[in-house]
């Protein structure tokens, strides 16, 4: 499908910013790792033990996704239209919808064949709103996590991303965007208070499945782009310095730790305040001065990180399949188990990306410019 010649060297552009942000990209990896491995196995652990890794690495991964748009896009903007959401949002739809079918269908093979279960007139609806990719219209945890449930996720990003040209008119210049992101944070913190104390139930907020609540998550990563980007236009002066770059390194490496502890230690924070570490820490993390930042320069590295929505994607389908092959026959120790089938998952991701991928988006095009011709 031709896209217009803006949005061919909006892509460029794209290509040739994100190679300063590595670091981030080896984060949202790991991230959607740690993802993976609580859906497989660590939401089982009794209550009072658990820690909510997978609530975590949500929020991080909405905030640093607001802020790579928002960086890529900084001072060279989408026209704020729909037709620039339409493209935008398809230019991102089409790498991810068609494996999305083959997950549904599977769904359907594995509730009907397998587990001899009849749909009833809410999976219909779930069925279709699964198809339309508009889970985002429910904030219902039935309606997030019923029907291919992980889909949720690719539901409310498709969403910010069509969102994002009129988003982008809010981070102009430095003092607009922190005006705009105080104003937020007291919105979300105010929010999350009055909810958790009883008021407000009425709207019947969900902030997890919520759209309008990873609205916020995504918009604030978007709103520190232009203080990270004055920021930047300083520190790259004095970049190859020793020190400045020793700096950076202690922080890539200290300020997960500190995560992990204040996780670890305050689970039960409210998940505003979660949100506000987290776009500290993207902040950060994303001045890509410290030595761990050639990770990703590494073409085995970037070879890995390339399939993780892939991953995502199959994860629990190919879990599914490994339980019904190979049952209780697999080793008592937790951690092990979940490597071997995380493995198993990359593997598949990765065969699917090389082999199928491209193969099937383009065949979705030619879907969509019959569609046109027909409707248009």
């Amino acid at each position: 499908m031709l896209l217009p010649k803006t949005f061919n060297r909006n892509k460029e552009n794209n290509n040739k910013r994100r190679e300063t942000l590595n670091y981030i990209a080896v984060l949202k990896f790991w991230a959607m790792i740690i993802i993976i491995r609580w859906h497989i196995y660590q939401w089982r652990q009794p209550r009072k033990y658990r820690i909510y890794y997978g609530a975590r690495m949500c929020e991080f991964l909405f905030i640093s996704s607001g802020f790579l748009v928002g960086y890529n896009y900084y001072k060279r903007p989408m026209p704020p239209t729909y037709y620039a959401s339409f493209k935008y949002s398809y230019k991102h739809l089409r790498n991810f919808y068609p494996l999305h079918v083959i997950n549904s269908l599977y769904w359907i093979y594995i509730r009907v064949y397998i587990d001899k279960k009849k749909f009833t007139l809410t999976d219909y609806e779930m069925l279709i709103f699964n198809f339309l990719l508009v889970k985002v219209l429910s904030s219902k945890p039935e309606f997030g996590i019923g029907f291919n449930g992980i889909s949720w996720f690719v539901n409310v990003q498709l969403y910010l991303y069509f969102l994002s040209p009129f988003l982008l008119v809010g981070i102009q210049n430095v003092k607009n965007s922190i005006i705009i992101f105080v104003l937020i944070t007291f919105t979300r913190v105010g929010l999350e208070l009055l909810i958790n104390n009883g008021a407000l139930n009425f709207m019947d907020f969900n902030f997890h499945y919520g759209s309008f609540i990873r609205l916020l998550e995504f918009y604030l990563g978007m709103l520190m782009i232009p203080l990270f980007d004055k920021m930047k236009c300083f520190l790259d002066k004095i970049k190859n310095n020793i020190y400045m770059k020793y700096f950076f390194t202690i922080i890539q490496m200290i300020f997960p730790i500190i995560i992990y502890y204040i996780m670890l230690k305050y689970k039960n924070l409210y998940r505003c305040f979660f949100v506000l570490i987290f776009c500290l820490f993207t902040f950060l993390i994303s001045f890509d001065y410290g030595y761990l930042s050639n990770i990703n320069t590494k073409k085995v590295c970037k070879k890995i990180m390339s399939c993780q929505m892939e991953m995502y994607l199959l994860q629990s389908h190919l879990n599914n399949t490994l339980k019904i092959i190979f049952k209780n026959h697999w080793p008592k120790n937790a951690e092990l188990t979940f490597s071997i089938k995380v493995e198993f998952i990359f593997v598949i991701s990765y065969i699917y990306k090389i082999l199928l991928k491209e193969k099937l988006a383009k065949f979705m095009d030619k879907i969509i410019d019959l569609l046109k011709i027909v409707f248009i």
